[in-house]
């Protein structure tokens, strides 16, 4: 394989999709951190860090907002659904590099991952009533469509390859 292959993305000289994983940890982590610091800031010691379990569970009784209440729930949750999908992806991921998938569909696809992760992550946390929840549908197809493409991409290359 060349470089000038891998390089195939015009202004990037290097494959940048691995760093994607990283982030992606962190853009689902930021909705945890959000939590907390709302939490605290509204009502400190709510979120104890030695006992984080039990934390949201005093969230009922702390003198906080219903609204902020719910988004403070709600942000948990998204934190939580980013880190069951990020095994999905990085996998997906590391398929696509094993099979040597072109480095202008990684950078697309892991673009496309991160971006509808944020999207859906404040969609999550902000979008309170039913007649637009469905935004945050739509962000969370887009992000798992990028995990699929990723597969596809590599079952596609794999297939050429004499077994």
């Amino acid at each position: 394989m060349s470089y000038s292959y891998l390089a195939s993305t015009p202004g990037l000289k290097f494959n940048y999709s691995l760093f994607s994983v990283p982030i992606g940890w962190a853009v689902g982590m930021a909705p945890l951190w959000w939590s907390i610091s709302k939490a605290n800031s509204a009502a400190p010691g709510t979120y104890d860090n030695a006992n984080p379990g039990d934390s949201w569970s005093k969230l009922d009784s702390a003198p906080i907002s219903s609204q902020d209440k719910r988004r403070i729930r709600r942000a948990v949750a998204a934190n939580n659904n980013t880190h069951v999908n990020l095994p999905l992806f990085a996998a997906g991921l590391a398929a696509a590099n094993a099979a040597h998938v072109d480095s202008s569909s990684l950078h697309l696809y892991s673009a496309g991952f991160l971006i509808s992760r944020v999207a859906y992550t404040l969609s999550y946390i902000f979008i309170e009533d039913d007649q637009t929840s469905y935004i945050r549908s739509i962000c969370y197809l887009g992000g798992i469509g990028s995990c699929f493409a990723l597969y596809i991409k590599a079952a596609l290359k794999y297939k050429n390859i004499p077994w």
